[in-house]
């Protein structure tokens, strides 16, 4: 072979091992330093996609806990990386990174030194929030227990007040921080632990930023989605109309009860939560229905006979309607009904005031309102 074949074949093969080196480390490169690391094990990256959680590459830890890998970004991306099956880290991306360092001690409840990508910042500071929550939270649900056992309902009650208080705080934070950090992805791990029926605003607000700064991003799509189905069900919004059948076959509408605070109370003969919680209902309507407060019954039952025997059985002199669909209803569709007890208290207007009340919640609502 003379030296001109030799040289050429030379030449080929080096440019197949460059071409091949170059396409494995395409993209941003991740690399890290575990602490105490395990025997087995690598690191496994998974990335939220609008399917779910899927994994997408895996990368090897050497023997000194030192592993490198490279992530093709094509949008901003939310990925966890499972760290020898020990501890999981969040990590964001947003395309513009190079070069992302991680440090972890496997043996250390401490988060970990991210370097490189500073948008992951925001889901430790979501995290840490998350956590001071949660044991705020345990403290007062053992101090609450011990009132309870005490038998001292006036200290009970501060601790739930305070409770309350705590809450409203929390949620101010996140969503405080929320708006800070926006538009990055890592935002809607942050508001996760919200309620969107109790914060619609806020979520409409946060639709609006993603709409503009990621319209194409199945986060975006997401969260569109959720805050305009829910959105008709918000605390303020007009509540859907109603229609449908008493036991006697007379049709009979939420409209025509306009002019009062109305309850509408979905239920069942079947549900046993439902039937405890009637008596507590019972009473609350006796004391109220000379002050401009109706109830309407609407049951998720799929039988008549069902249906009309726990009304007797209960003393449920209110108004009462069905399809007898079960969860198919009309109504428990119009509603977003997945389960029962549930109930939406309206206002003379027609406006959605509360949602879930039962028990003491409403006992509480029905008082502040009549007195």
């Amino acid at each position: 072979m003379n030296r001109l074949v030799k040289n050429t074949i030379y030449l080929i093969a080096s440019l197949f091992v460059l071409a091949s080196c170059q396409a494995k480390n395409e993209g941003i490169s991740v690399s890290g330093m575990i602490t105490n690391p395990i025997n087995e094990g690598a690191v496994v990256v998974s990335e939220f996609q609008s399917k779910g959680l899927v994994a997408i590459d895996t990368f090897e830890v050497k023997d000194d806990g030192s592993f490198i890998g490279y992530l093709k970004v094509t949008q901003p991306g939310f990925y966890k990386l499972d760290m020898q099956g020990r501890r999981i880290v969040n990590l964001i991306l947003n395309g513009s990174e190079e070069d992302v360092n991680i440090e972890l001690d496997l043996e250390d409840e401490e988060s970990p030194v991210i370097e490189g990508a500073p948008e992951s910042e925001h889901v430790l500071v979501f995290d840490q929030m998350i956590k001071n929550m949660k044991d705020d939270q345990q403290m007062l649900n053992q101090q609450a227990m011990q009132a309870k056992m005490n038998e001292n309902q006036a200290e009970f009650e501060s601790i739930t007040d305070e409770y309350m208080t705590l809450l409203d705080d929390f949620n101010d934070k996140v969503k405080k921080y929320a708006r800070q950090a926006a538009p990055s992805v890592a935002v809607f791990y942050g508001i996760s632990v919200l309620k969107p029926e109790d914060h619609m605003s806020f979520f409409k607000e946060m639709r609006d930023i993603y709409v503009t700064e990621l319209p194409d991003h199945f986060f975006t799509e997401d969260l569109k989605t959720r805050v305009d189905y829910m959105s008709k069900l918000a605390i303020g919004e007009d509540a859907p109309e109603i229609s449908l059948p008493s036991p006697d076959g007379e049709i009979i509408t939420l409209s025509s009860l306009k002019g009062n605070y109305v309850l509408i109370d979905f239920w069942a003969g079947w549900c046993r939560p439902c039937r405890m919680e009637n008596p507590n209902v019972v009473r609350l309507y006796k004391m109220y229905q000379d002050k401009n407060f109706e109830i309407l019954g609407v049951s998720l039952d799929r039988t008549r006979d069902q249906w009309v025997k726990a009304i007797e059985q209960d003393g449920l002199i209110w108004k009462h309607v069905s399809d007898l669909s079960y969860f198919n209803s009309e109504a428990a569709q119009a509603y977003q009904i997945n389960s029962i007890p549930a109930t939406y208290l309206i206002d003379p207007d027609g406006k959605i005031i509360a949602k879930g009340l039962r028990g003491p919640s409403l006992e509480a609502k029905l008082k502040e309102i009549f007195g």
